[in-house]
């Protein structure tokens, strides 16, 4: 039974389960978009989601200061 549901003969072509693999990785990646676009806005924050990264200490060189040696 597990050897029917294995064998790539069943679903006709390679191409055919990749392009299922690619639908599907679609489809998720399209739910998971959705998820965050309704809580985004519900006006809740995803910082995994924000860039640059929260606490990332990155500033632009424009707004460094130099430092003077002692």
């Amino acid at each position: 039974m597990e050897g029917i549901l294995i064998d790539t003969a069943v679903f006709g072509s390679p191409i055919a389960i990749v392009g299922g693999v690619l639908m599907l990785a679609v489809a998720v990646s399209f739910a998971i978009l959705g998820y965050v676009s309704d809580g985004e806005a519900e006006g809740k924050r995803f910082y995994w989601a924000e860039w640059p990264l929260p606490g990332s200490g990155e500033t632009s060189p424009e707004a460094e200061e130099f430092k003077l040696a002692a």
